[in-house]
């Protein structure tokens, strides 16, 4: 009877210390995700004005994709798994917006995840 108390309470034990890992995992990778997104923004708002006062629908294109390469490349930097199709940029003369989606893996094995968690960032910034 006394053996199989303990060994209840180790197995409720494992099992809360597994997901307070997971709940900083998580947190930490949804706060890593949203600093990325931020900084690549605010280093593309200083270039902002200049392209939309100046710029041709084909130098806007070039600087949406020059955000969201940036976005991609600060990810894998980071450690990241964020695809290329999850990222979302748009411009326009009122500002910048970013949506970024991916999914955190919370069950798996032999690199299949089985059960997955979907997160998303969505960060604007409008420009003065």
């Amino acid at each position: 009877m006394r053996l199989a108390r303990v060994v209840r309470w180790v197995v409720v034990l494992g099992v809360l210390g597994w997901a307070g890992y997971l709940a900083a995992s998580v947190g930490w990778n949804y706060l890593a995700t949203q600093q990325v997104v931020d900084q690549a923004l605010l280093e593309a708002s200083a270039q902002h004005r200049a392209i939309f006062s100046t710029g041709t629908q084909t130098n806007i294109a070039t600087y949406i994709n020059s955000i969201r390469a940036g976005i991609l490349y600060r990810a894998l930097h980071e450690g990241l798994a964020i695809d290329e199709n999850d990222v979302m940029v748009s411009a326009n003369q009122a500002g910048l917006s970013a949506t970024v989606h991916w999914s955190y893996p919370v069950i798996a094995y032999r690199g299949d995840a089985y059960i997955v968690m979907p997160l998303s960032v969505h960060r604007s910034i409008v420009i003065p």
